[in-house]
């Protein structure tokens, strides 16, 4: 993946299907506290990232693949990645109104729970990249 570099290390690298959801996220999680996040931060991160993968099951197929990245102890990196449709461009990421029963708050509370999200799209897939800064209170860039 392009995250890579020599002060990256990476901490997962799976393919994301229905059946391993649970297990990544717990995975995630462990991992989040034991590269150094406080309790709320490592399941805020955690709980991003499911909401990224979620989408991917939902939206694209069925699977796709989350690779979560140490940078020098500076963040945590997760990309999430799938080969599905794509999203329009002219989707922003938004809080649905409360009675919009169709969801759409997923990517909304991942930017919420995160210090940095973007969205790269077209027509061969969509790539989730989720930022958590080690540093509490810190951007992640």
């Amino acid at each position: 993946m392009s995250v890579e570099d020599d002060d990256q290390r990476t901490l997962i690298d799976e393919v994301i299907t229905l059946g391993n959801v649970t297990e990544l996220r717990r995975h995630v999680l462990h991992l989040a506290a034991r590269a150094g996040l406080d309790t709320r931060r490592a399941e805020d991160f955690a709980l991003a990232v499911n909401e990224a993968v979620t989408n991917t099951i939902r939206h694209a197929g069925g699977s796709g693949e989350l690779v979560v990245i140490q940078d020098d102890a500076r963040r945590l990196i997760a990309e999430v990645s799938d080969q599905g449709p794509g999203i329009p461009r002219s989707v922003t990421i938004t809080l649905p109104p409360p009675d919009d029963l169709d969801g759409g708050r997923g990517m909304w509370l991942a930017t919420e729970l995160t210090d940095h999200v973007e969205v790269h799209s077209g027509d061969g897939g969509t790539t989730v990249r989720l930022e958590m800064s080690m540093q509490h209170g810190e951007p992640s860039r």
